[in-house]
Formats: C-alpha cells, sequence, structure tokens
C-alpha cells in the first residue's frame, strides 16, 4: 500500500459484544460477588480481539483471508488462605457472575495473588479493538510480492496478520483500567539453495510501506546472495561477526534471561542484581514506546502504566522485567511487564527490548561474517541455550573473499555475552524473535573450541 496508513478508529461490538457494556457488568458483579462473598481481593480481566491473516500461495500467485473475534475473561479472586483463577469465552454479560462463581469453588491453597494499585481512571477509556482493515492488507501483500521478492528465491510462504485488541481490568468498587493495541505484521520465508530464510516486518499505525519494507528487502537480498553460489567451510579461527538478522535470537535469548519468573527459579541469577556480569559495551533496554519497535503500549494487562526499563547498563545487570507477583516475590520494584499470552495469570514479558546500539564498531581485521539465518525448528532446544544455523562470508581486510557454508552455533547465552567484544550502531528489530532489536554483535573465535558443527546442506 502506498502512502500513508491510517488506523479506522475502534468499532463498538467484537464478538456481539458491546466492550465498554461488558465493562459496566464486570464492575456490577464484581460488586454483588464481594458482596456475597468478601474476598480480600477480587478482580475481572476482559480480553476482546479482533484477527486477520492474509497467506500468499505461490502456487496461484493469490492470497486467502481469514478473520475472526473473541471475547474472553479471566477471574481472579483470593482469600487469605485460597485462591482461585479462571478464564472463560464470553457469550453474554451473565456469563461474568458465574465465571466469578466458578473460581470460588475451584479456589485452592495458596497465598493471595498480587494485584497492583491501578491508576487513576483515564477521562476516556477506548471503547474497544479498532476496526481490521482487509483492503489494506491485500495492498500491502500485493506491493511486497511486486517489489520485494528477491531474485534467485522462491516464495514458500507470505502472511501478514492484523490484530487489533482491548484489554481491560476492573476491580470491585468500580476501578477499572483499558488499553487498545494495534499490531500489523508481515512474516515471509524464502527458499535458498541452502535452506530456508523466514523474515518479517512489522508496520506501526502511520507507517509508510516503502520505510517499513527497505530493511526487510534488504535482508531478504543479502540472505539470497549469501546462501547461493560456491560456498567453503567456515575457518573455525575466526572471530566473529554477527549481523542483526542472525544475533536476533541471540539477543532474545538473553531477555528471555531477564524476566523476573526466570531469576525467581534460578537463585544464583536473582542475586546477581548490581552485579558487573558482561563487557561494558553491552546494555539492554525494554522501551515500549521506541519509535523503530514492533509495539507501542502504554499500560500491561495488570493496568499499570509502563516505561522504559534498563536491564543491563554498561554490563551491569540493573534487574528484571517483573509482573507484580514476581516483583512481590523478589522484593523488586514493580516495572509493569505483567502480559498475558493466555487466558491466566500474568507473567513477565518485554514489549520492545533490544541491545543498545554503539557509537562505532572497529570490526576484526579478518572474520567470519554471518549474515543469514537458515531456518530450524528451535532456537532454545534446552533453557540458556541458542543453537543457530547460519551462512555469510569470510572477510579479510574488509573484502568479502568467500562464502562461508552454513555453520551450527550452540551458544549458552550467559557465556556468550560475557565474551562480546563489540556492538555495532545498526539496531533492527525483528517479529521474529518476538520483536527483539539488536545490533551488530561481535564475539572471538566461539567456534574454535569445537563448540559448533558443520551443518550438513
Amino acid at each position: 500500500m502506498q502512502g500513508r496508513f491510517k488506523e479506522e478508529g475502534a468499532s463498538s461490538a467484537c464478538a456481539g459484544l458491546e466492550p465498554m457494556a461488558l465493562l459496566t457488568s464486570a464492575s456490577d458483579a464484581l460488586d454483588a460477588f464481594t458482596r456475597r462473598h468478601a474476598p480480600s481481593q477480587a478482580e475481572v480481566f476482559l480480553a476482546a480481539e479482533r484477527r486477520l491473516s492474509l497467506e500468499y500461495e505461490a502456487g496461484t500467485g493469490t492470497s486467502v483471508l481469514n478473520q475472526g473475534a473473541s471475547m474472553d475473561a479471566t477471574a481472579r479472586v483470593a482469600w487469605s488462605t485460597r485462591q482461585g483463577l479462571l478464564s472463560a469465552p464470553v457469550d453474554d454479560a451473565a456469563g461474568l457472575s458465574l465465571l466469578l462463581d466458578r473460581a470460588e469453588q475451584l479456589a485452592s491453597p495458596g497465598r493471595a495473588a498480587v494485584l497492583p494499585d491501578l491508576p487513576a481512571p483515564a477521562s476516556a477509556l477506548p471503547a474497544g479493538p479498532a476496526g481490521l482493515l482487509p483492503e489494506a492488507a491485500a495492498r500491502r501483500m500485493a506491493h511486497f510480492i511486486r517489489t520485494s521478492v528477491p531474485r534467485d528465491s522462491v516464495v514458500q510462504a507470505a502472511v501478514l496478520s492484523q490484530s487489533s485488541t482491548w484489554r481491560a481490568v476492573v476491580r470491585a468498587g468500580g476501578m477499572r483500567s483499558a488499553r487498545a493495541e494495534w499490531r500489523e505484521e508481515l512474516f515471509v520465508r524464502c527458499e535458498t539453495p541452502r535452506g530456508a530464510v523466514v523474515d518479517a516486518v512489522s508496520f506501526p499505525p502511520g507507517a509508510e510501506d516503502e520505510a517499513a519494507l527497505v530493511a526487510l528487502r534488504l535482508r531478504l537480498a543479502e540472505a539470497v546472495e549469501a546462501l547461493t553460489g560456491p560456498a567453503e567451510a567456515v575457518d573455525r579461527s575466526l572471530p566473529l561477526v554477527l549481523r542483526p538478522a542472525v544475533a536476533a535470537p541471540l539477543a532474545a535469548g538473553l531477555v528471555w534471561l531477564l524476566r523476573g519468573d526466570i531469576a525467581a527459579a534460578t537463585p544464583a541469577l536473582g542475586r546477581a542484581v548490581g552485579r558487573k556480569l558482561f563487557p561494558s559495551a553491552l546494555s539492554v533496554v525494554d522501551d515500549p514506546s521506541h519509535p523503530a519497535g514492533t509495539r507501542r503500549v502504554d499500560l500491561d494487562d495488570e493496568g499499570v502504566p509502563t516505561a522504559a526499563v534498563s536491564l543491563v547498563e554498561e554490563g551491569r545487570l540493573r534487574g528484571f522485567l517483573h509482573s507484580a507477583d514476581t516483583a512481590s516475590r523478589l522484593g523488586a520494584p514493580l516495572n509493569a511487564r505483567g502480559f498475558r499470552s493466555s487466558q491466566g495469570a500474568p507473567t513477565p514479558e518485554a514489549v520492545n527490548p533490544f541491545v543498545v546500539p554503539g557509537a562505532s564498531l572497529a570490526l576484526p581485521a579478518h572474520h567470519t561474517e554471518l549474515v543469514a539465518r537458515v531456518e530450524t525448528f528451535t532456537t532454545m532446544p534446552r533453557p540458556g541455550t541458542v543453537t543457530l544455523v547460519a551462512g555469510g562470508w569470510e572477510v579479510r581486510d574488509g573484502r568479502r573473499v568467500r562464502r562461508v557454508a552454513p555453520v551450527e552455533l550452540e551458544l549458552p547465552v550467559l557465556e556468550t555475552f560475557r565474551a562480546l567484544r563489540g556492538v555495532g550502531a545498526d539496531l533492527a528489530f525483528f517479529p521474529t524473535a518476538e520483536g527483539c532489536g539488536t545490533p551488530t554483535l561481535v564475539f572471538p573465535p566461539l567456534l574454535a573450541g569445537g563448540g559448533g558443527g558443520q551443518a550438513s546442506r
């Protein structure tokens, strides 16, 4: 689609229900439940979502459109010695009272869930999820196929998705908070002579198509060039330069380790706050308002306003991403990262996490430059270890002298980042890596000890 993308206004009904009317019904149901059962804590979380996927079929050159909508609710109630949590789709307002009663009946022994204070209600809460834009999706897909598919490659699949969500937290006594979020992303899978490459781009509201697609177009072209033509085995004695498309899963693995629930399950990591664990070149931030990030989020799913969080500062561990529960368990400040990936209790989740780019980067005179990541089944087969298959070039005195056949890297995340030698200035965010952003990363010869093995291609 050429020109400026313009988000539609919020539509009233979703899955046959009016979100704002349901919000009022939830308040009434909570007040009635509280009078009958006198819980120490009680809340209802509402989630309305519209979804669209446009799947390109390479064989026919056409796209298939699918759309759907849902409305779900989660009731969370607690007393001094027991608590209950239950999620279910919502068909009508009467179902909210039944959901609260059922959560009470299913309550089991345990400590009360931590419910953070809600901010003062905004003057005007969002009325519901914005409408989907199927015609804009079709134009974007056609524009991508026409202008961005590299020569000498075959698009096996391309999927453009739109997700428009509305999420609200309601407490007894009328306290409530709500937010709306729009996400649009395009994923593409290209086949090359040495395996498939998967990449993606996010379209924030108001983004120009060309500005959003240019980086994806360049990455795909570079990946096809690196994975097509004669190639030789990697020189394991050379330092490694991981370009952003290859470094992104490694950065995402580090962000995963910096979640409060992981820290709570790993006491040694939790006790390391304030210590210098990494080289000074490494800083990691999660910024919900970063202009190049894949998301824009002003509240988390617990109703707490978000702000940028520094996780690692010049090598020093500053803290973790926290929901209210993990912040309470670790005695840490709340930082509004409690999100519901499913209709359950909130867990810590990053929004736009990224390795902070450096001002300049002096590359080793001779190195292996990995620019293309070949698709694999998983990038973290074991917790804390990232596995990559990537191809690229051997560089001598600043010149690419020969292609390197795809090589497998098995990288323990903490140990690998402790060996970090440099950080580039070319920050990019990747929907394919949990929305994580990273610039180029430079490491010593990680293959010299035999930790990686030549991929069979």
